[in-house]
């Protein structure tokens, strides 16, 4: 339960590698607080600790995680997140070693935050759906925490059985509730394919819009479809995939384009795979535009993140256009060098907003497409 206040005072934990870029690491912890703010929280203390690795009990060390159980108390803070995908038992070793100073604090991982994210931005059955999916797989693993308190509780040192047998029937009812969830969703997830089979049986090719969350997808899609989904400056304001009909003027043909969920780094598999209905629009696409924000810093990890996820999707062989969006202030040398560097991908140049660019785009797509 997340507690009845309307702005959760948020603490950052992130472990730097001491060989890493000062840049990287201040665009790493700038994404977490967007997602802090994303979600509706504010970020109070940020704590970032050099380190080679993370400890394997409670990610930080226990002499770190008691440090930090006395700044929560004295700052107030409501959530701790820590900038990483950890282990179930790091997560439940460092709760309970928080809780022994403030009972109800939360403690969530990165991919805990975005999940949480997801769930206030779902409108759609199908996406509450797969958020309930995604945040099921990653919490089953917290069994552990549990198990181990209930084979305390069981009895001494060598004793096994009641506590260990309570576990298993965890196991099996969080098993039991995942497949129940994924029975909910192919009911869905037929529907969707009925469309997308009526739509092929017309034979009008299929455009995709991917790329890195808050690139501008949505906007792009706005401009090519006429319509106004909901932009603004976050991350996944988009959750739930859109269709609409673009018009190709010089080939005188309407094609179908999808707008998706955005990518993110240190997504794990299993809430990739919970989305696999939503992209199914882009598995299935004849052509995809990738849109990455030129004016970002980092955004050749970004591009590399994006293109992760498609080999994961085993889709990164399909036709692509890099659209290098929000060029409102355009560098002609870091244009030509992007040109050159991603020659086989037909670059582009637009602002979605101002519509700079876009003519360009259009005929792009058309010589791709027919």
């Amino acid at each position: 339960m997340l507690p009845l206040i309307r702005n959760l005072k948020f603490m950052l934990i992130s472990l730097v590698p001491y060989d890493e870029n000062g840049q990287k690491t201040q665009e790493n912890l700038d994404e977490v607080t967007s997602l802090v703010h994303t979600f509706g929280g504010s970020v109070s203390v940020v704590i970032t600790q050099n380190a080679t690795r993370a400890n394997s009990s409670t990610y930080v060390g226990k002499g770190k995680a008691h440090e930090l159980a006395n700044i929560i108390v004295e700052r107030e803070i409501d959530v701790a997140v820590i900038n990483d995908n950890l282990k179930s038992s790091q997560l439940y070793t460092l709760k309970r070693i928080f809780e022994k100073l403030k009972p109800e604090i939360l403690v969530w991982d990165r991919t805990d935050l975005i999940l949480q994210i997801f769930e206030k931005n779902a409108s759609t059955a199908e996406a509450k759906l797969q958020i309930k999916l995604a945040h099921t797989r990653h919490k089953g693993p917290e069994l552990y925490g549990v198990g181990i308190t209930m084979s305390q509780q069981g009895g001494g040192i060598g004793t096994r059985g009641a506590g260990e047998t309570n576990s298993e029937i965890m196991r099996r009812h969080w098993r039991s509730e995942i497949k129940n969830i994924e029975k909910q969703l192919e009911k869905l997830t037929m529907s969707r394919h009925q469309q997308m089979e009526n739509r092929n049986q017309t034979s009008i090719p299929t455009i995709s819009i991917i790329g890195y969350t808050n690139s501008g997808k949505t906007t792009l899609f706005n401009l090519m479809t006429k319509k106004h989904n909901l932009t603004k400056d976050a991350l996944f304001a988009t959750l739930d995939s859109s269709v609409g009909e673009f018009y190709l003027p010089k080939v005188g043909r309407t094609v179908f384009i999808t707008d998706t969920i955005g990518f993110i780094q240190n997504l794990p598999a299993e809430t990739i795979n919970a989305f696999k209905s939503t992209l199914m629009e882009t598995l299935n696409a004849d052509l995809l535009l990738h849109v990455i924000d030129i004016s970002g810093h980092l955004m050749l990890d970004k591009i590399a993140v994006v293109e992760k996820v498609l080999s994961s999707l085993e889709i990164d062989t399909k036709k692509q256009l890099y659209v290098f969006n929000k060029i409102d202030n355009p560098n002609n040398v870091i244009k030509n060098e992007l040109a050159k560097r991603f020659a086989p991908f037909n670059p582009q140049f637009i602002s979605a907003i101002s519509g700079e660019g876009y003519p360009k785009l259009v005929d792009a797509i058309q010589k791709e497409l027919f």
